[in-house]
């Protein structure tokens, strides 16, 4: 096997000319930011750090969708990383939009790459009968929580070892007399805000080895559709969790972190204050989220992370699995991209299976996996 590369890209890289016509076409900013809102998947809010990721929108109307379709992407040449689900009124609208995208990528003569894409995208682009015939893997998934599930589970009796841990972290943060609560829009003081700022400085200061994440900590990024809880200790931020409002009226817990002076269980009991609250709002209403799960009306996802595992799923077979499994191993050994999942579990979070796509005459190959490797190296 080849040597996977670490390392990070250049600051300094030109950005190629297709990508700036690429984000003169987006238009409003803001009017993507409310598309996601309305529309978008967890995946999509990454996007909205146009820095990063570029914006791509067909030239010619998709008749299925009653707006210009939107999909965000990462560029390391050859490479374009499409990130998530493209932003379509109607499901119906994903075969063409599919179709516009992959023919502009060939027109840039670059190899389009899907990543994390649900199971609906998935059957469009190397289900039985797609007329792209790509292959597709699974070696992530999205970790969807239930609000009424924590705080159930927050007062209930006995359990394995992830509960048993969970609710002594909670007592530990209740001993530390840390206090949660949620900041309006307009409470926000320049002060309070500074020590978020510290703090999270702080927190990225005390992580150690390589940090792969698909977007960087920003917390006041797209403050119209988030919401905002902190954790404080004599009144001092400690921890800040950061909800997104997506599709479906659904939230992404997009940021959660206890800063370095937090008492040990802060980032238990901000998570459960959160959920609790959200619960009270609306515990009456029984709703269920389009992944079939039930919620006390309303649907909370972690977000995508790795799986322990690579899983093939169309249009994939023999020694490219066996390749594509021991360089995710490897990936996985080398970054801790799993721990991740570990500390969710502890809300008893459900696993949805998510899924990577690319051309199956192209293959992805190691050039690619080091070129996505630095597109998401923090």
């Amino acid at each position: 096997m080849g040597e996977l590369d670490f390392q990070q890209p250049s600051t300094s890289a030109p950005v190629q000319a297709a990508d700036v016509e690429a984000d003169n076409a987006t238009g409003d900013k803001a009017g993507i930011a409310e598309l996601i809102a309305q529309y978008g998947s967890s995946s999509a809010t990454s996007w909205l750090e146009f820095a990063r990721y570029k914006i791509w929108r067909p030239s010619v109307p998709i008749p299925q969708s009653s707006f210009p379709p939107v999909q965000g992407y990462l560029r390391s040449d050859p490479f374009v990383f499409a990130w998530g689900n493209p932003i379509v009124s109607d499901p119906a609208a994903l075969e063409a939009t599919c179709a516009a995208f992959i023919d502009w990528a060939k027109s840039q003569k670059l190899r389009p790459i899907w990543l994390c894409v649900d199971g609906q995208m998935e059957q469009v682009l190397g289900g039985q009968g797609s007329k792209f015939a790509w292959s597709a893997l699974s070696c992530i998934v999205e970790d969807f929580l239930d609000p009424r599930s924590v705080v159930e589970l927050a007062h209930s009796h006995g359990g394995g070892s992830e509960v048993k841990d969970f609710k002594k972290n909670l007592r530990r943060a209740e001993r530390e007399n840390v206090r949660v609560r949620e900041i309006q829009p307009d409470q926000w003081t320049d002060a309070m805000k500074h020590q978020v700022e510290e703090g999270i400085a702080n927190w990225k200061k005390s992580k150690t080895g390589i940090q792969i994440a698909s977007t960087s900590f920003q917390p006041w990024l797209d403050f119209e559709h988030r919401r905002y809880w902190i954790a404080e200790k004599d009144s001092n931020i400690v921890a800040l969790l950061v909800l997104a409002r997506i599709h479906h009226n659904q939230y992404q817990i997009k940021n959660a972190a206890s800063f370095p002076n937090a008492p040990r269980g802060t980032s238990e009991e901000i998570i459960y204050r959160a959920m609790s609250d959200l619960q009270d709002e609306d515990s009456s209403s029984g709703k269920a989220s389009p992944t079939g799960i039930r919620h006390g009306g309303v649907a909370v996802t972690f977000g995508i992370t790795a799986s322990d595992s690579l899983t093939p799923v169309d249009n994939l077979s023999g020694w490219k699995i066996t390749w594509l499994s021991k360089t995710y191993n490897k990936v996985i050994g080398l970054t801790g991209l799993t721990r991740r999942g570990d500390f969710r579990n502890k809300f008893h979070s459900q696993h949805m299976p998510m899924y990577v796509c690319y051309p199956a005459d192209d293959g992805f190959g190691l050039d690619g996996v080091n070129k996505l490797i630095k597109c998401l190296r923090q």
